[in-house]
């Protein structure tokens, strides 16, 4: 029982240890292929939906969203969907009088 649960403690904290988040604003959608472009801070980001992704149902251009992602073979593939709300910070570029 105490291999069950260090298996289950590790597995737990393998698996979250490996979810990364994207926040950022939806360039486009292109739902034949799959995909988001994602404006993000540090550039566009392409993220690939799957048929598990959740949370893509109303999703549109310009939209501020969260994706939480795993990276597989180089590519970004999408797991969970979010608005975000409260938005990245602003870039000073966008602050005025900055």
């Amino acid at each position: 029982k105490k291999f069950v649960a260090w298996f289950f403690l590790f597995f737990f904290q393998t698996s979250m240890a490996s979810a990364l988040v994207l926040e950022g604003t939806v360039q486009k959608i292109d739902r034949e292929q799959n995909i988001i472009l994602l404006n993000t801070e540090s550039g566009t980001e392409t993220v690939l939906l799957t048929n598990s992704t959740k949370g893509t149902e109303n999703l549109k251009p310009g939209d501020k969203i969260r994706v939480t992602y795993r990276q597989e073979g180089g590519k970004l593939l999408a797991e969970t969907i979010t608005p975000n709300e409260h938005g990245s910070p602003p870039s000073p570029s966008e602050i005025p009088g900055a």
